[in-house]
């Protein structure tokens, strides 16, 4: 409800649609499994869970990019994406979690995530960064990826090792736990609201378009 009531922002709706959605498959995963019984149900939806994952934040973290390029490359990556995901599903001998589209997408979000945090370092903020949403939930997110990433790049060869499927758990568990406090600090912060109508006034600026973040200001 606290969160609900300071949906004022594209970006915060936005967010707010990525964790419904999530959640929602988050439930379809869980039936599938352990309801319905269906392994090739839950593989299947994973797989999808993958998809939108990827499409939302893409979406979510390209609004908050000012380089034009990047921020185009960003919006319409979910494509190629798609077409990846399908081929490794089509492609596999047999139902299993999608190890790498998860280790493609970690991978590229997290270097886009990097170049915005790279691009803030290159303006002056009305505010310091760390009073702001998109800040925690992008540091939520570096730390899902980042602490996944090899780990999902092992498993591929190695998750039918009991040994490795209890450290996956774990790992994976611990990492998603403290990416979901971090989300619970980013939607409980209450904004400047002269500095939202700042950036927003900001955004909507054509010259944004020509932004370049290596060039220094006279």
């Amino acid at each position: 409800m606290i969160f609900l009531k300071r949906i004022n922002s594209k970006s915060k709706k936005v967010f707010f649609l990525y964790a419904f959605v999530i959640t929602v498959l988050v439930l379809a995963v869980i039936f599938a499994r352990y309801v319905y019984n269906s392994v090739e149900s839950y593989f299947l939806v994973t797989r999808v869970y993958n998809v939108v994952e990827y499409s939302l934040l893409a979406y979510f973290f390209s609004l908050h990019i000012h380089n034009r390029f990047v921020r185009t490359l960003l919006l319409y990556s979910p494509f190629p994406f798609i077409i990846f995901c399908v081929f490794d599903f089509v492609s596999a001998k047999e139902p299993t979690l999608a190890f790498y589209p998860l280790i493609v997408e970690y991978f590229v979000l997290l270097m886009f995530i990097i170049y915005f945090f790279f691009e803030i370092m290159q303006e002056s903020v009305v505010e310091p960064i760390y009073q702001k949403v998109i800040f925690w939930i992008s540091v939520a997110f570096i730390i899902n990826f980042s602490g996944n990433f090899f780990l999902f790049l092992y498993s591929k060869t190695s998750y039918n090792d009991e040994t490795f499927r209890r450290q996956f758990t774990i790992i994976n568990s611990s990492v998603t736990i403290l990416k979901n406090l971090l989300l619970c600090i980013a939607v409980t912060l209450r904004e400047n609201k002269n500095d939202n109508q700042i950036l927003n006034d900001l955004s909507g600026n054509s010259e944004l378009d020509t932004y370049l973040p290596f060039k220094n200001p006279n």
